[in-house]
């Protein structure tokens, strides 16, 4: 039974409030209002009821219009999982009698590309970078090092409070509350003594932070500390500045390379998926799959690391050599009991 006739802004409003009753996160939150008001933009009649906005040929010219601007396939499945969450809550409301995207296939994630992350020499020439007589050199280089040991996200390093961060003699580790990060649960990353070393300066000039100030403040030029927190912004803005100086170009997303450098070297040096999913937080291996992409030249390296023909040879070659070794050792006693001998 249809419910009576709503405006498509005022169905979005009450989706919104209806994700809301749902405590989705605020994220989450801001995801649907956006791609749901850009939905409702591309309409021109406004407003318009949402039995007549939400059908298949508005459905269809709203997704030819995202091809013709170029998206990525990230941003148009993205689109694709809003107007679908959002049909099918019309549709139990009784706003429209019919779901619009029942009949059309999902698009899906680019899962084969692979992600872009940083090279081993690409990290040395980028902490080399920060002067470590500078509290934004020592901030920075603290800031690079926990994100590529812990995989953390811009957004839980940036509001990461000193009652979460805990130091020991050998090790770190911090608490990352659900309330605060994507994850649907809380998790804890851990950090080792290299990075701790690290953070220990910066925290020599920035102070000890109390249980719910913010860990990571703003510099205004290179030595002035402010009370403010340090902004996925500023974080983002920070980074683009190293790699201009290192010389690293070619890359996007730097607020979230450290994440895919850290699941890359994770995969590639033996660590397995189930603990990664747990590290980075997402709720499914699916998810970390994506992480199994390397380059060419790094499945070269991988191949020859564990090349089943390299390590039968490489064994033989290794007993041969030891061989060797040992006729040459009797051959040098010989001479040298032959030569005491004869003296």
């Amino acid at each position: 039974m249809l419910h009576e006739p709503v405006s498509l802004r005022q169905a979005i409003r009450e989706f919104i409030h209806e994700r809301r009753s749902l405590r989705r996160k605020p994220k989450t939150i801001a995801y649907y209002r956006g791609t749901l008001g850009r939905f409702a933009d591309s309409l021109d009649d406004d407003p318009i009821a949402i039995s007549q906005a939400l059908t298949p040929r508005h459905v269809r010219a709203f997704f030819a219009a995202l091809d013709e601007r170029g998206v990525s396939q990230d941003t148009f499945a993205a689109y694709d999982r809003a107007l679908r969450t959002l049909s099918k809550f019309c549709l139990a409301e009784g706003y429209i009698e019919t779901d619009p995207m029942a009949s059309r296939p999902r698009a899906r994630q680019a899962r084969n590309v692979v992600p872009d992350t940083l090279t081993r020499e690409e990290i040395d020439a980028l902490l080399g970078t920060c002067d470590l007589d500078s509290p934004s050199g020592l901030r920075d280089r603290a800031l690079m090092l926990l994100l590529l040991d812990t995989g953390m996200r811009a957004g839980e390093i940036c509001s990461l409070p000193g009652g979460h961060l805990k130091c020991s003699r050998r090790r770190g580790r911090i608490t990352i509350p659900a309330a605060g990060a994507k994850g649907v649960a809380d998790r804890v990353v851990m950090f080792c003594a290299e990075t701790m070393v690290a953070v220990d300066a910066w925290l020599a000039v920035r102070g000890n932070p109390g249980e719910a100030d913010p860990v990571f403040v703003a510099v205004t030029g290179r030595a002035t500390l402010t009370a403010r927190p340090l902004t996925p912004g500023g974080l983002n803005q920070m980074m683009r500045r190293r790699a201009a100086r290192a010389g690293v170009t070619g890359k996007r997303r730097w607020c979230h390379i450290w994440r895919h450098t850290f699941a890359k070297f994770y995969v590639i040096d033996g660590g397995d998926l189930e603990s990664l999913r747990r590290l980075l937080g997402h709720a499914s291996l699916e998810t970390v799959r994506i992480y199994l992409q390397f380059c060419v030249q790094e499945l070269e390296d991988f191949h020859t690391r564990h090349s089943p023909v390299h390590g039968l040879y490489a064994a033989r070659n290794e007993k041969s050599s030891r061989d060797d070794a040992r006729e040459l050792d009797a051959i040098q006693e010989t001479f040298f009991t032959v030569g005491t001998a004869a003296n």
